[in-house]
């Protein structure tokens, strides 16, 4: 049976869920695959007293040392039988076991000791999705330790078959690859910027499959990944010519790894103590140069913490044309209470072009702050700054206010943006999630009179179709979504509806319509 989840509330917690894990500030800042992995996840939640180390490591949801801490819990206190209960295990704490409840069950059958082991799943999971553009549809079948999925839109899709293992699992199709800080091998998305202090450390978690509607930056070919113990194995190859290999050993305070392909080396590792997290990786690339990235996580007192990231890729070693010689720090207080977070963060970077331009620099900073005040009101005001002394500067503010009353919701947006001209955006939305269904009402304004100006703004969609068109012109938008959700017989039902419509002074009328049924058995 499907958790009692709202029909639309799967992409609001998921989007939640991924503002902690990548450390973004904002839904703009998040990729497509990541949402529809925490997505499949909410429909049948990771059962951490019944799941083995390899399942648990595998997910996107938990760090090396995460794993650790709640293997050594449970081997001295026993299951995990509630939520405040996870949040005393090393490494959660509320805000972990907030963000990450919804993709959780504390499912328990096993005695203090005993064999720990995968939960036996069988069933189907179907999707179909038609837009005025194409149609496209999603089909998982799980059956104890087999698990198979395909997903098409257009000509693009994706598909994976893997079977689970005693220690891991072996897995044909598209899957993602993410080790260390991304500097040997990470297939899928990574952030442009350190907006909080969670971005400043990457959160690998080696092999999972994808069951995306893209196959951009996926893997297409075989791998293997088993742990034995303290120690993690994984080979993977692709149909492009991509072959690699990956040894780690995970320790009660952190875990170090070594990741090789056809062209590059590399050794990583993570380790806590005290509060304090050490992070970094070192790479070579056969015969052309070695790159490293580097820092800490520590408190300051009860209500600060900072953060520190040290970084030197070259372009011989990225392929791209400029390199990348980078210092970056960040400092977040919170209240006693949590009501109040502020976080400020500046990366200052040497971006050269070998044998043309070695003096181009870039300076970004990030100031955010999360108020929550009379209960139901929440204030995010956020500003962010980039200084390049090659291009025009681009400055970007804005201001998120919602207040949310039971099953109600009521949001606003000010977007103000300056990069040689100006542009700003505005929007005015109101949400309903009663238990079963869900409807959201959106209409929005904006002024942006260049591409230079353009503005992102994360739009609510169905689960698995994540939103984030580019604004720009002057114009009107006005949306609507909505999902019903019913349990008929042994299935799971789940429609939603997405309509909109966008109007621009210099061209016509673009009208939208998207339908997506879901059904679980």
């Amino acid at each position: 049976m499907l958790a009692a989840v709202p029909a639309a509330a799967q992409t609001e917690e998921a989007v939640r869920a991924a503002l902690y894990l990548t450390g973004a500030d904002s839904p703009e800042e998040l990729d497509d695959r990541l949402l529809e992995e925490l997505e499949a996840l909410q429909g049948r939640p990771l059962a951490i007293n019944r799941a083995s180390r390899a399942r648990l490591l595998e997910s996107v949801l938990l760090t090396p040392y995460q794993v650790a801490a709640l293997e050594e819990y449970r081997s001295v206190s026993g299951d995990v039988l509630s939520f405040p209960e996870l949040e005393l295990v090393d490494g959660f704490g509320k805000e972990a076991v907030a963000a990450l409840r919804p993709f959780l069950s504390l499912d328990s059958a096993h005695l203090p000791g005993e064999a720990v082991r995968d939960t036996v799943i069988y069933r189907h999971s179907a999707v179909f999705r038609a837009t005025q553009k194409d149609v496209g549809g999603k089909y998982r079948l799980s059956a104890g330790r087999f698990e198979g999925a395909g997903a098409w839109r257009g000509e693009s899709g994706t598909f994976y078959a893997l079977w689970r293992t005693r220690h891991g699992k072996v897995l044909a199709g598209n899957y993602n690859v993410r080790y260390g800080q991304g500097l040997a091998f990470w297939s899928a998305f990574q952030l442009a910027g350190l907006s909080t202090l969670e971005a400043f450390s990457k959160r690998g978690n080696g092999i999972t499959p994808s069951w995306s509607f893209s196959d951009a930056g996926t893997l297409r070919g075989a791998s293997w990944d088993a742990t034995f113990g303290p120690v993690q194995t994984a080979l993977f190859c692709a149909v492009d010519g991509t072959v690699g290999a990956h040894v780690g050993w995970l320790g009660r305070y952190g875990h170090v790894g070594l990741t090789s392909t056809r062209d590059r080396v590399s050794v990583e590792g993570k380790y806590g103590i005290r509060s304090v997290d050490f992070f970094g990786e070192a790479a070579w690339k056969y015969g052309k140069a070695v790159s490293g990235l580097g820092g800490l996580q520590f408190p300051l007192g009860d209500r600060f913490r900072g953060a520190v990231q040290v970084r030197g890729i070259p372009s011989a070693y990225s392929g791209r044309k400029y390199g990348e010689y980078a210092v970056a720090a960040g400092l977040r207080f919170r209240s006693d209470d949590r009501n109040r977070t502020v976080s400020l963060t500046v990366d200052t970077a040497l971006l050269p072009i070998p044998q043309q331009d070695p003096r181009r620099m870039q300076v970004k900073s990030v100031g955010t702050v999360s108020w929550t005040f009379a209960e139901r009101w929440l204030w995010n005001p956020r500003i962010h700054l980039r200084w390049r002394n090659y291009e025009e500067a681009r400055t970007d503010i804005r201001s998120d206010l919602s207040w949310t009353s039971g099953s109600w919701t009521v949001k606003n947006r000010i977007n103000a943006l300056v990069s040689g001209g100006w542009g700003w955006l505005a929007y005015l939305e109101g949400g309903w999630k009663p238990p079963g269904g869900s409807a959201w009402v959106r209409a929005v304004a904006f002024h942006t009179p260049s591409w230079q100006t353009r503005i992102y703004c994360y739009e609510h969609d169905a689960p698995g179709n994540f939103t984030v068109p580019a604004l720009y012109g002057t114009g009107i938008s006005v949306s609507a979504c909505g999902g019903w959700k019913r349990r008929w017989k042994r299935l799971n039902i789940k429609l939603y509806l997405r309509g909109s419509y966008l109007f621009k002074i210099d061209k016509p009328g673009q009208a939208g319509l998207k339908v997506q049924l879901m059904v679980d058995r």
